[in-house]
């Protein structure tokens, strides 16, 4: 009979587990292991009151796991990949991670057979062990090539330190012969790894379980020094990784962001998890080791280029690879694209630096990512793009290159589709299986639910480019409506001959008194299903809207202010979508929330509030320098303050000022991140523009002044908004003329000017320019106004305001 004693025993946890934030969520554990143990032995000895005999029980509510706990090494193998740092056919590299406390790092493997007594004559070979520091702490990265292998043979290996073993798995040597062979490759997974991007790794492994290799053309996670977003790549392969290698050129998103703590500079290198998690060949420039690199692989050399740093030098290195390539196929890939297929792009340095040498080497195959959007080309070369009349098929008659750009993962953007491109797609994830076999190159593009998209075969042909024969399936195209805006009506006007816009939507509810100011929340997998979030100062809510209209969520905040937010930052270990307002009633506080991507609704995560002295309004920054969160509050009468936000050990955010700004009466204000600025509206001067990291100087410099360009005063909505081609417009409401001005940051003062209908006595506005579903595909102007008694938020779709300005 098991003992009672036995049954109520406690798990163990280390004891350096119950340390900060990893407590919460052992605590809970342990408590509800106990009472369930308690309640078992109970039933030995005598009657037990279960769960819900008792009418006033409560449920714990779930706990999230922490990410250091989700994604923690220990002495058991994991994150095992496969990956080439020599040559395919002789050679194998495998890497993978443990906890420091393993000290022994070695390879078993031999000739796959038939059954298990391969055991009998393994061999072995020790590993080199790296540590790696991360933002969830240490671990060791071991890596092994193995090489004098037999080509063209399947072996089976694990990796442990003796003790600690993971499974045995395949892995087959390249053939020395051009051998027919497939490879999969996929665009940017970058976000939701776990969550989205895994049903489509493992869609293209069902499709494609014989791949030699899957090919990655860079931003594979978002954040390059996100341990938990590396772990989340390797979650969603599975066990894809340590049978199917890994081939990988890094994006933007794999390069860190370095501060120089002296002049404040911010550099960009490659993550150190790259060089740890993978072994590429070394044989590119010295600058550039193993982000750099080639091999050749059956009949084809393939090229990874880097397109983040020193492209010049990267030329010179490629032209001398591509003099001496004895393969009938050659295949390069990078990150950027040649030819970009998101709206307003144009990485014209990069063509004119590359494309001409894979013209004069006759490079067949490029593969990019970037742009989140799906676009293929014809046979192109250099300059060819700019011969082609709207609608006519572009072919070039010297080169046959072929340029693909892809995405895999569910973030996704506008289309800026050209005539060149063949076959086109918007909000698709797609994975592409690339056959190589003799004179021919069969490509085939899927959706993430195994559909065919795309298709064309390609074939060698002596002395001439390359024949492209189009497979396009009858797979209706997939991309997004046109904005239905009434071009031809003609524009309104006031006695000003300031255009007027009508909303095509008013949010309120029978609560609202006086909804001041806002943010949008995008939802980037379904963003029709985006909410918008109005503080209310005089019903002394928070409102949140879906964007038909509907009220959603409603909160008690005493007297809010004003609303922002930023995405993906870091709390309790993971990522969340942070909103932040500021109170003004019942102690000067600022309040934090998330916002639930499944049920859209805020969570309070601030234990109340952080106090924050006397405030009014205010905004989010986020430094590009270091990553460190802070939040401007604006005030009536004693400036701006910065506030530090940070987290604590037990999980939540707490604020220290760090620096005043000496600025008039203000309340709106806007930072942009990107190039570490603030912009304060005050109500009596105009707009202000500070230098936003806690180190910059106090003074400001006023770009917008009252009594220029018509603007009457008391300014106080700002918010700041980038066109196609990422061009920054700052626009402010001036309630002394109930219009708004757009200042396009080019440098000059002059402003565009409209009025919306109904729009009187304006506070808080926003601006949004990426597609918000049918409903807004491409962003809206949404603003406050006290029109009438409920003060609601009106909702302009922008192609209308930007017609009405002319600029459309």
């Amino acid at each position: 009979m098991l003992s009672i004693k036995r049954m109520i025993a406690p798990p163990t946890i280390p004891r350096d587990v119950f340390e900060g934030k990893r407590m919460t969520y052992w605590k809970k554990c342990g408590i509800a292991f106990l009472a369930f143990t308690l309640n078992a032995a109970c039933t030995l000895v005598g009657p037990t009151t279960w769960a819900h005999d008792d009418e006033n029980h409560t449920h714990e509510t779930p706990v999230k796991v922490p990410a250091g706990i989700t994604y923690a090494p220990t002495a058991v193998p994991d994150r095992i990949v496969l990956t080439w740092a020599e040559d395919p056919t002789t050679t194998q590299s495998v890497t993978w991670r443990t906890d420091t406390s393993v000290e022994t790092a070695i390879v078993e493997f031999a000739t796959a057979e038939d059954g298990p007594l391969f055991v009998n004559h393994t061999q072995e070979k020790a590993a080199k062990s790296e540590t790696l520091e991360t933002n969830l702490g240490l671990a060791k990265y071991h890596s092994v090539t193995l090489s004098g292998l037999v080509p063209n043979t399947k072996y089976v290996y694990r990796v442990g330190d003796g003790v600690n073993w993971s499974e045995w798995a395949h892995f087959i040597t390249a053939s020395d012969q051009a051998d027919p062979f497939s490879f999969v490759y996929v665009g940017d997974a970058q976000n939701d790894l776990k969550s989205h991007w895994s049903r489509l790794v493992r869609q293209a492994y069902s499709d494609a379980p014989r791949a030699a290799f899957l090919l990655h053309a860079g931003d594979l996670v978002n954040r390059a020094d996100s341990d938990a977003e590396w772990g989340e790549w390797f979650y969603a392969q599975g066990f894809i990784p340590r049978s199917t290698p890994c081939v990988a050129v890094p994006g933007n998103h794999e390069q860190s962001k370095i501060a120089n703590e002296e002049t404040g500079e911010v550099t960009r290198r490659l993550t150190n998890h790259w060089e740890r998690v993978f072994e590429f060949p070394s044989n590119g420039p010295e600058s550039s080791r193993e982000s750099v690199y080639w091999m050749d692989y059956q009949g084809v050399r393939f090229i990874g280029l880097d397109s983040n740093n020193d492209v010049e030098s990267q030329a010179v290195w490629l032209e001398k690879v591509l003099q001496d390539n004895p393969q009938n196929w050659t295949v390069v890939t990078f990150h950027h694209p040649i030819y970009s297929s998101k709206r307003g792009r144009d990485n014209s340095e990069l063509r004119d630096l590359w494309q001409p040498l894979f013209d004069k080497y006759k490079v067949d195959l490029v593969l990019n990512g970037h742009d989140h959007t799906y676009a293929r080309t014809g046979l192109m070369a250099h300059g060819s793009e700019k011969n082609v009349p709207s609608g006519i098929r572009a072919q070039s008659e010297i080169a046959g290159t072929v340029y693909v750009v892809s995405v895999s993962g569910p973030k996704m953007y506008e289309l800026g589709r050209e005539p060149y491109m063949q076959r086109v797609a918007e909000d698709t994830q797609l994975y592409q299986i690339i056959t190589v076999d003799g004179d021919e190159l069969r490509y085939v593009a899927r959706t993430a639910v195994g559909r065919p998209y795309d298709g064309f075969t390609l074939t060698k042909r002596e002395g001439k480019p390359n024949q492209l024969v189009e497979n396009v399936p009858d797979t209706p195209e997939r991309v997004r409506p046109e904005a239905d805006v009434a071009e031809a009506e003609p524009v309104k006007r006031n006695a000003d001959q300031v255009p007027v816009v009508t909303s095509s939507l008013r949010l309120t509810n029978p609560e609202a008194k006086d909804q001041d100011d806002l943010c949008v929340w995008r939802d980037k997998q379904s963003p029709e299903h985006s909410v918008i979030i109005a503080s209310d100062k005089s019903a002394n809510r928070l409102f949140v809207y879906d964007l038909e209209g509907k009220l959603t969520q409603s909160i008690e905040v005493s007297k809010p202010g004003n609303v922002d937010l930023r995405y993906d930052v870091p709390f309790q270990g993971e990522q969340i979508d942070l909103v932040a307002v500021n109170q003004r009633e019942d102690g000067f506080k600022l309040r934090l929330f998330r916002v639930d991507h499944e049920t859209r609704e805020l969570v309070a995560i601030d234990q109340g509030g952080i106090a924050t002295g006397p405030n009014y309004g205010g905004c989010l920054y986020r430094s590009a320098v270091d990553d460190r969160l802070y939040f401007f509050t604006t005030s009536k009468e004693d400036g701006c303050e910065q506030i530090e936000l940070s987290e604590t050990v037990n999980g939540f955010y707490t604020g220290k000022k760090v620096r005043h700004l000496d600025v008039g009466m203000s309340e709106g204000a806007v930072a942009d991140d990107q190039l570490g600025l603030v912009y304060v509206a005050t109500e009596t001067e105009g707009v202000w523009r500070f230098e936003a990291e806690p180190t910059g100087q106090p003074e400001g410099t006023l770009i917008l002044q009252i009594g220029d360009n018509g603007i009457q005063g008391d300014l106080e909505g700002v918010a700041l908004s980038y066109d196609d081609n990422q061009i920054r417009y700052l626009t402010v409401s001036d309630q002394g003329s109930n219009t708004f001005h757009v200042l396009p940051m080019v440098g000059g003062s002059s402003t565009y000017r409209f009025s919306i209908e109904n729009a009187e006595e304006t506070d808080g506005i926003e601006v949004v320019t990426d597609s918000f579903g049918p409903k807004f595909p491409k962003g809206f102007f949404a603003c406050h106004s006290h029109h009438d008694e409920s003060c609601p938020i009106l909702i302009t779709p922008l192609p209308s305001i930007l017609n009405a300005l002319g600029t459309n």
